[in-house]
């Protein structure tokens, strides 16, 4: 019997001498408490003094039979746990025995992982796989763009004589007017007419005026118009120094619903260094110029085609720091792709000289470097 079924024994055998000495005790209390009763009582206590006994014996004789039950209990359990233990000894002796067996027969095995590697065990599922996202990738609109279109034509707003109109650009314009309230009152009469001069009025305020919160107004103002030709100076606004008007200029965005590829194009058609300029950084600080990044890879051609025009401006802007930088850190390799996509398509110089200066740094991973150096040789530059 282990150490284990001792302590069961023992455990048994202590709590049937704590019930008989339970029994006893109470026995005891009992006739204690008989003898103290009136002789008058003599009679029935002797009876009761009678159950009592008999109650001690059919105790007892639970007890013993209860001890009896228990003890063939704990040696059967004992035998099955001595045979399965034995059991268990003989198989694992046989399984030891096959194994040195096996070994004898195959020694080749020893020392050796004998476990498929993933790409062992399904090779031609992970070559399918690379080659569908390849596919996948290649499909996507970006690099359906051979060229930079002409934006199309639009529908100019037209230029109205009313006097009311004329007194409320000379009111909203005169930064001498000391009641300002009076110059809000005429921001909202430009907003009622739909032509040109309101407009001009209106993109002067929001970009030159010395109040904050007229530009702020002004810009709300044209964003009602969703006519192209507010989209420059909503823009411009991107980069105020009041981030009141900052947030009035994206949520101005937000409601413009004409083509805005076409606005971007415009601007790079201009030919205008300066303005250029001028709405590439707007355009960045603005934060749309990262989101561009993302786009170039929208399976949405609308999306897709407004990014590649906002990347073309950028490049057309000289902003080849950023569009470096983004090469060489962005976390997806597919947008990086995408920008080496819109680089190869418009073909500038500058952008050109700064990739082979990429190049000589050694930081990209060596596929895209690869695919860096194809594209400058492609377009008739070779690296140094």
């Amino acid at each position: 019997m282990s150490v284990k079924n001792n302590q069961s024994f023992r455990r048994v055998r202590r709590g049937i001498f704590n019930l008989l000495t339970l029994i006893f005790i109470s026995l005891a209390e009992i006739s204690a408490q008989v003898r103290k009763v009136a002789p008058a009582a003599q009679g029935e206590n002797s009876v009761w003094w009678y159950v009592s006994i008999f109650a001690l014996a059919l105790g007892l004789a639970a007890a013993l039979l209860w001890w009896l039950n228990t003890k063939n209990a704990q040696k059967d359990l004992t035998s099955k746990i001595n045979s399965a233990t034995n059991d268990k000894k003989k198989a694992n002796s046989l399984d030891t025995a096959k194994d040195f067996e096996r070994l004898r027969k195959n020694q080749n095995l020893v020392g050796k992982n004998t476990l498929p590697t993933a790409a062992e065990k399904y090779p031609s599922d992970l070559s399918e796989t690379e080659a569908q996202a390849e596919k996948d990738f290649s499909s996507l609109p970006i690099f359906s763009f051979q060229k930079l279109k002409v934006a199309e034509p639009f529908d100019a707003l037209p230029v109205s004589g009313d006097e009311d109109l004329l007194m409320a650009v000379e009111q909203a314009l005169d930064e001498f007017e000391e009641d300002e309230e009076a110059r809000h009152l005429a921001i909202r009469i430009l907003a009622a007419y739909k032509n040109s001069n309101a407009v001009e009025a209106l993109a002067q305020i929001a970009l030159n005026d010395a109040s904050a919160g007229l530009r702020s107004k002004a810009v709300t103002a044209l964003s009602e118009f969703d006519h192209e030709s507010v989209f420059e100076p909503i823009l411009l606004a991107n980069a105020d120094s009041s981030r009141e008007v900052r947030a009035a200029a994206v949520r101005g965005f937000t409601k413009l619903t004409f083509n805005r590829a076409d606005a971007w194009t415009r601007i790079a058609e201009t030919g205008d260094d300066r303005q250029i300029a001028r709405a590439a950084q707007a355009a960045t600080e603005g934060g749309f110029v990262d989101t561009s990044f993302e786009r170039l890879v929208h399976p949405d051609r609308q999306y897709a085609y407004e990014a590649f025009a906002l990347t073309a401006l950028l490049i057309e802007a000289g902003g080849t720091e950023k569009i470096l930088n983004a090469l060489e850190t962005h976390r997806d390799i597919n947008v990086r792709r995408a920008i080496l996509r819109v680089i190869k398509v418009t073909r500038d110089q500058r952008t050109l000289d700064a990739l082979c200066t990429l190049l000589e740094k050694n930081t990209l991973p060596v596929d895209f470097q690869k695919e860096v150096d194809r594209t400058i040789e492609e377009i008739g530059f070779v690296a140094a």
